[in-house]
C-alpha cells in the first residue's frame, strides 16, 4: 500500500517539477522587461508579500531540512533484504510527501511573483 502511494506522489513530483520549469521560465521572461523601480513599487504596495515570501522560503527550508534528516537516519529506504515492507516505509512516504508540499511551496511563490512582474 505506501508503496504505490509512494510512486505515485513521486510522479505527482515529477509533473509539478516540470510545471515549475514553465514557471520559471515564464518568470525570467517577465523579469528581463520590467523596471526594478517598479518591483519595488510593487512590493512595497502589495500587503503582506514581503512576510508571506520570508514565511514560505523558511517553511521550504524547514521541510528540506527534516527530509534530509530522514535520510540521514536512513529511515526513508524500505530494507528490501530483510522483508518486502519495513516498518521504515511509512517514513519513505512522508519523506516523498513533504517534497512535493515544498515544491508545490516554491511554485506558490514564482507564481506570486509573476502576479507582482505583469501587473
Amino acid at each position: 500500500m505506501y508503496e504505490n502511494l509512494t510512486i505515485f506522489i513521486s510522479a505527482i513530483t515529477v509533473i509539478f517539477g516540470l510545471f515549475g520549469i514553465f514557471l520559471f521560465l515564464r518568470l525570467l521572461k517577465a523579469w528581463k522587461n520590467i523596471d526594478p523601480n517598479i518591483i519595488k513599487a510593487r512590493v512595497f504596495l502589495a500587503e503582506k508579500f514581503v512576510l508571506n515570501n520570508l514565511l514560505v522560503i523558511f517553511i521550504v527550508g524547514l521541510l528540506i531540512a527534516f527530509h534530509n534528516f530522514i535520510e540521514f537516519l536512513s529511515l526513508g529506504y524500505s530494507d528490501f533484504f530483510y522483508g518486502y515492507l519495513s516498518a521504515r516505509y511509512p517514513a519513505r512516504l512522508i519523506s516523498v510527501t513533504e517534497l512535493l508540499v515544498a515544491l508545490l511551496m516554491v511554485e506558490w511563490l514564482m507564481y506570486q511573483w509573476i502576479k507582482i512582474t505583469k501587473k
